[in-house]
């Protein structure tokens, strides 16, 4: 039996100091929680979104790096 929360961290290009994190947590079905967190202590920088009810746990990881690749392509406003 795995336990969750399980976090998944993702190296951004060109940042030294930060990282993007992809936290699962399951309840009937995965939840996914998407942050660019501090490298070192590994605090919020900057919330991204949530995504609900994903029923793989694979495609609940997939889906949070798409959404993490989005974000961090999207242009500064």
């Amino acid at each position: 039996m795995e336990e969750y929360p399980q976090d998944y961290f993702v190296k951004i290009e060109n940042e030294e100091h930060h990282l993007g994190r992809i936290t699962i947590n399951r309840a009937s079905h995965f939840n996914v929680e998407i942050d660019i967190v501090q490298k070192e202590s590994k605090k919020i920088f900057q919330h991204v979104d949530m995504l609900f009810n994903i029923e793989d746990k694979t495609e609940a990881i997939d889906s949070g790096v798409q959404v993490l690749a989005k974000f961090l392509k999207k242009p500064l406003e």
